[in-house]
């Protein structure tokens, strides 16, 4: 199977909603951006795709990360350093933006304590630090909704929908290079229930029945055939 990235609304309005917070339209007021959704819905992917390209520094998720854990993680994307001493994260940090102001995305953000939350509200006001908070549901609105001082300083807002029919036909042509009906992609579709995980598990198992059956069509009966 091919590794392939899909671009769809979803993914443009991530990298609207990036560029807003990284354009020195955001150092007039806050520049805190959230972006919410179910597990599956690609955030995860988007934010590495988005940072991978656009020199934007990915916080990957650890839920064990302290405050200062989190701050020497923040220094050492931006810098290649990881400072001992949380003054020290925070010079390093203040250094760096003014070089090159450049957003930090921080992944699975839901799971950080308040304390965590507040530190990085702090982080933003002091450097002009854009920061873009990835959470699931509706946790992390929640956690940014419940203080007043964090919940004013959001620029931008993003739910990330569920992935639509046409995203499925885009993937099982470009990952398997196989034909595929519209028929085939609105059962496959349904059973996704609009997240990706379950589409590349049953990509792979699509695969793995393409290659033992020796055809080049993903049919209805054969999808039907594995489950």
């Amino acid at each position: 199977m091919k590794s392939c990235y899909i671009i769809n609304e979803n993914h443009r309005k991530f990298v609207d909603i990036c560029q807003e917070l990284e354009s020195a339209d955001s150092l007039i007021g806050p520049s805190l951006g959230i972006v919410n959704g179910a597990a599956g819905r690609g955030k995860t992917e988007a934010a590495k795709h988005f940072c991978a390209g656009n020199g934007a520094a990915y916080v990957p998720p650890l839920c064990i990360r302290t405050p200062p854990m989190l701050l020497r993680e923040i220094a050492f994307e931006h810098s290649g350093v990881r400072p001992v001493r949380s003054e020290e994260s925070l010079r390093v940090i203040g250094a760096e933006m003014t070089k090159n102001r450049r957003l930090t995305v921080i992944d699975e953000a839901d799971l950080l304590p308040m304390q965590s939350l507040e530190m990085l509200r702090n982080v933003s006001e002091l450097y002009n630090f854009p920061i873009l908070l990835i959470g699931e549901d509706s946790r992390l609105e929640s956690k940014i909704s419940s203080r007043r001082r964090l919940s004013s300083r959001v620029r931008r807002r993003l739910e990330f929908s569920p992935i639509g029919q046409a995203d499925v036909v885009q993937f099982l042509r470009i990952a398997l290079d196989a034909k595929v009906s519209a028929e085939v992609c609105a059962f496959i579709h349904r059973g996704c229930e609009g997240n990706w995980r379950p589409l590349l598990i049953k990509a792979a198992a699509i695969e793995r029945a393409l290659k033992a059956s020796g055809l080049h069509e993903i049919t209805l009966d054969l999808v039907k055939g594995i489950g």
